[in-house]
């Protein structure tokens, strides 16, 4: 009623000859407006559950609502399991043969060992006794030569060992470590497309709607909530043409609305330079047809008004 009666004052200090109030205390008339955050889903599915209403107030990273996400706890185990795999990999080949491997290279090098030096005491004795003639000549070089044969097999082991102690060639051993940070990389994308099941607030704010239910499906990028941030209010209103050039950006202006205690201080960030006719929804008796420039003004500080509600507006003194 207050606001009303400002109105009528108005209105008629501004048709009374001679008043110099026409400027100072002329309304014009418009309408809260806000800025929504519309939030979807990067992926499409089912809608498992929505954790909010309209009306409700959310904070940074609060959780709005999931999708079913069976296939992705899937593929995320599955890529748990292919880097395990990985891993064992890229030890064995860093590692050389398994033990049981090296033991029988290292028993096999014993028994050569033992071989060699059997050979050596008979070749010894043998050219010993070949030196007094009492064998022939051919049973020295057989002995010479079963000693030299053990002594190669026993080179031949001990390098076999030397081997098989080694890792992987370098270009196995290089392969098995892309295959595990390739598979690392598959993990981190599997646990990604698995967070994406579970949608969060990016900003605070009120719940403006809720466009799905559970058990709904909905196709990538399809807005399920819509979120209108505090900061995002701004007041819409239309200045007659007349009065166009009081008006610039930055100027404050007073914002009254019903049952507003005291006017809400705003600033100008926005006015049109296009003129148009007054909207239906701001048609008085005064303003019908009259040409306006639609103007935009930002709180200076935070309002609990809402899109939608009727305002008027001055300019501040």
């Amino acid at each position: 009623m207050d606001t009303l009666y400002a109105w009528i004052i108005a209105f008629f200090a501004s048709l009374w000859p001679g008043s110099d109030m026409g400027a100072q205390e002329a309304r014009y008339f418009g309408y809260v407006e806000g800025q929504y955050v519309y939030v979807s889903a990067q992926a499409s599915g089912t809608i498992q559950s929505l954790s909010v209403s309209r009306g409700d107030s959310v904070s940074t990273g609060q959780i709005l609502f999931t999708l079913d996400d069976s296939k992705q706890r899937v593929a995320v185990g599955q890529a748990q399991a292919n880097l395990a795999i990985a891993r064992s990999q890229l030890t064995d080949e860093s590692t050389g043969q398994r033990p049981e491997e090296l033991e029988v290279i290292e028993e096999q090098l014993r028994s050569a060992e033992a071989n060699l030096t059997l050979a050596k005491t008979n070749y010894e004795r043998t050219l010993d006794l070949a030196k007094k003639d009492y064998i022939a000549s051919s049973k020295l070089d057989s002995d010479r030569a079963t000693l030299e044969s053990a002594a190669a097999l026993v080179e031949q082991l001990r390098a076999q060992l030397q081997v098989a102690r080694l890792p992987a060639r370098a270009a196995r051993l290089e392969q098995a470590r892309q295959t595990v940070e390739s598979s690392k990389l598959s993990l981190e994308r599997a646990k990604i497309d698995l967070a994406e099941r579970s949608i969060s607030a990016s900003v605070a704010g009120y719940i403006q709607q809720t466009y799905y239910l559970p058990g709904e499906f909905v196709t990538a990028g399809s807005p399920i909530v819509s979120i209108l941030p505090p900061e995002q209010i701004r007041f819409q209103f239309y200045v007659n043409e007349p009065d166009r050039a009081a008006f610039t950006t930055g100027t404050n202006v007073l914002i009254g609305c019903d049952n507003c205690q005291q006017p809400i201080r705003a600033r100008i960030s926005y006015i049109s330079a296009a003129a148009e006719y007054t909207p239906p929804i701001i048609y008085s008796l005064e303003n019908r047809s009259k040409l306006v420039f639609m103007a935009e003004a930002l709180p200076l500080a935070p309002t609990g008004l809402l899109p939608g509600q009727p305002i008027d507006v001055r300019l501040a003194p």
